[in-house]
């Protein structure tokens, strides 16, 4: 049977992408609420109207909408006076002892409210100078006697909330967080958090330490738990993965998990910025279910919203298939039929063009033999007959004959190689060079390289009787396809390799006399072998000639040629010291080196040149900033009270002066706080474990005190 919406309704106001969730605000009931603009948020459901009945003390007005447009369902309005950035809704602290209904947690630009729509009054409200872009709400791995936080992200920070406001829960990452999700991503039976950032990166936390990164080659706009250790992420060109890696030209805007067939398994619901929705199995990759919306999705959510025992999927629903009907989940009729149409057609001209190469090989094959039979029988005559010149033409035949074949030994291999190229114009590169195994020629290479290439891959036509292709690679592993045949063939057989590029492959070696010292470092101690050491070198750089840790300390000196910096990596028997003037670079060697050697913890010190004036200029333009922040929201109050008064024309122009002049002040403090949180959470990254928490923590505690330099001694030590 198709899949038909359950249930449709109309909202009478536009609903902002990504701030959409249910909770049961009365303790019974789910409701559904979605942010509109103009700092509104329209609560649907049965709970949505039990704070205007009872009147409460908040200062927030809960009222009923109105809605005359036919289908189109009453809803309840709540004005937040400013423009919502994220919402969820949960219960904050323990379910034994907080109150059964939900809280709603609303983020905007400069706060975080915490709302009781039951009571119409608010759970908490907070500034948040980092901003909020997106709210969770659960429990967190093994944080005891809290319960479930409000965790929060805003600019380059994360911050839990408990029930009474209190901060109980802070770290730093390496950019604006994006997306949120809560998943047991260690099987560990405790909750780790999902962080996308707009640095392309998914980071892992465990409470506050980072136990995995993931890398990607766009922003992280969403996020989702599916089951168990199984997540799902949508990026902003197109990308969703897993179960299966697929990118289309819209972005998409909400990843939810739903057992829509009812076999077990949660499907992977995607809605897209065209208005589309498909569920793919988890396992296959399949699709399994699409619609399409007039326009563009907003978010996915799931709840009971008809009381009848079953969750659906807002704001069109679709209820689960029944268990004993599940094999007979169809896709909707009539919404995609044209691209089904296509995609089968697109396979059958595949196919085609398939069998068609096959049958134009066969029959090179059969002239080729025939042509050796009507050969063979005249040398063998001659060679009867004394004669010896038959001998050359058989083979010179032979050979012509199989250069217009496309048959290739069956042993054929390619092999790939790299190497650094420093005298490469007009910049160094790393070089990718593919050759065959015998004398099959190469005509062409074709990388693929996500992140790497504009388009993702590279062409590039090799020279016949060349195999070598050289190719600029910078970043990640190439994935490298390679047409292949005797010299003069027209049909080409297809070669796919893929070759890993190490993590630091920009950073060429070059010899210590030629060499610049950096002036910053990183010194800790090491109790481990020289060797493993020497290993990890290996396997994170390019080197012409592996590293031996057996003749004594260790000194490698290296150059980037993206940048031209200096690195220096030198170790004896107990100790290690990393010299560069690059902060973020000393962190990702550390975390690299901790995570290779499984390091627990690591206590490192170190130096850089400039740390303290960049620290100094930034706390003092954060305290201007907060200053003028101050100033001008007293000026506003007294401008409305201008404007409130008779010809207060004057009053409106100052007003609207004053918040222009608000809005640049909050966006330079805004970015002055990311760049102070990025150098918080570069400090962490130079140790591991317990020192990297205690570092965090510290620089958190000297930035609210004002206390510039014990932030620089944190740093620089670790350690207040």
């Amino acid at each position: 049977m198709p899949v038909v919406p359950s249930y449709q309704t109309r909202l009478p106001q536009k609903v902002i992408p990504r701030c959409v969730t249910v909770g049961r605000f009365d303790g019974r009931s789910d409701t559904l609420a979605c942010a509109a603009p103009a700092g509104r948020i329209m609560l649907l459901g049965p709970g949505a109207g039990a704070g205007a009945k009872s009147g409460g003390s908040s200062s927030r007005v809960l009222r009923p909408e109105p809605v005359a447009a036919a289908g189109a369902a009453d809803v309840m309005l709540l004005n937040m006076g400013q423009a919502v950035t994220a919402l969820a809704a949960g219960r904050l602290g323990e379910p034994a002892t907080s109150p059964m209904q939900d809280l709603l947690l609303v983020g905007s630009a400069g706060s975080c409210l915490a709302y009781d729509v039951l009571n119409n009054a608010d759970a908490f409200f907070r500034d948040a100078p980092d901003g909020v872009s997106a709210i969770v709400v659960g429990r967190l791995g093994r944080q005891s006697g809290v319960g479930q936080l409000a965790l929060v992200g805003g600019n380059c920070s994360l911050t839990g909330y408990d029930r009474s406001g209190n901060d109980v829960f802070w770290s730093v990452t390496g950019d604006n967080v994006s997306s949120l999700s809560l998943c047991d991503f260690l099987g560990s039976g405790g909750n780790e958090l999902l962080v996308g950032s707009e640095d392309y990166e998914i980071r892992v936390f465990q409470d506050d330490e980072i136990v995995q990164e993931i890398t990607e080659t766009e922003v992280v706009s969403c996020l989702c738990a599916i089951q168990g250790p199984m997540f799902a992420y949508g990026l902003a060109n197109g990308t969703i993965d897993p179960p299966v890696a697929h990118q289309i030209k819209e972005h998409p805007v909400a990843v939810f998990a739903f057992d829509l067939d009812s076999d077990g398994v949660p499907e992977l619901i995607t809605g897209w910025s065209n208005g589309k929705i498909d569920a793919r199995n988890c396992r296959t990759g399949e699709v399994v279910f699409k619609d399409q919306f007039p326009s563009s999705v907003a978010g996915i959510v799931a709840a009971d919203f008809r009381k009848d025992g079953t969750k659906d999927s807002k704001v069109r629903s679709f209820d689960p298939v029944p268990t004993h009907l599940r094999a007979t989940l169809l896709e909707t009729t009539g919404v995609d039929s044209a691209s089904s149409v296509h995609s089968l057609m697109q396979t059958r001209q595949n196919l085609q063009l398939e069998l068609h190469n096959y049958e134009e090989n066969a029959k090179a094959q059969l002239q080729q033999q025939r042509q050796l039979t009507r050969t063979a029988a005249p040398a063998a005559a001659e060679k009867l007959a004394g004669s010896s010149g038959g001998g050359g033409g058989i083979s010179g035949l032979s050979g012509a004959a199989s250069d217009t074949a496309s048959a290739i030994p069956a042993n054929t291999q390619v092999q790939t190689s790299l190497s650094v190229d420093l005298a490469h114009k007009p910049a160094p590169c790393v070089c990718l060079r593919v050759a065959t195994t015998n004398s099959t020629a190469i005509r062409a290479v074709i990388v693929f390289a996500e992140g790497i290439f504009d388009g993702e891959s590279h062409p590039a036509r090799g020279q016949p009787g060349h195999p070598a292709v050289p190719q600029q690679v910078r970043q990640r592993g190439p994935a490298p396809e390679v047409p292949g045949g005797p010299r003069g063939a027209t049909q080409f057989h297809v070669f796919e390799t893929t070759r890993s590029l190490p993590r630091f492959a920009v950073f060429a070696p070059v010899a210590p006399e030629a060499a610049a010292q950096p002036a910053g470092f990183v010194r800790f101690r090491l109790q481990e072998r020289l060797q493993r050491v020497a290993m990890w070198i290996n396997a994170n750089f390019l080197l012409a000639q592996e590293v031996d840790g057996n003749g004594g300390p260790l000194d490698c000196r290296f150059v980037s040629m993206a940048t031209g910096e200096a690195l220096r990596l030198w170790a004896e028997s107990d100790k290690m010291v990393i010299g560069t003037d690059n902060m973020e670079l000393a962190g990702e060697l550390v975390t690299a080196l901790a995570g290779y050697l499984g390091l627990e913890d690591l206590a490192s010190e170190a130096e850089f040149p400039g740390l303290a004036d960049s620290l100094k200029s930034l706390v003092d333009r954060i305290s201007e900033f907060e200053a003028q922040r101050q100033r001008l929201s007293g000026d506003m109050a007294d401008s409305s009270n201008l404007v409130r008064a008779p010809g207060g024309a004057g009053g409106g122009r100052q007003a609207i002066g004053r918040f222009c002049e608000l809005k640049k002040g909050l966006q330079a403090l805004s970015e002055s706080l990311k760049a102070l949180n990025q150098i918080i959470q570069r400090a962490g990254r130079l140790r591991a474990g317990r020192f990297k928490t205690q570092a965090v923590n510290d620089c958190r505690a000297a930035v609210k005190a004002s206390n510039l330099g014990a932030l620089h001694k944190i740093i620089r030590s670790g350690s207040a």
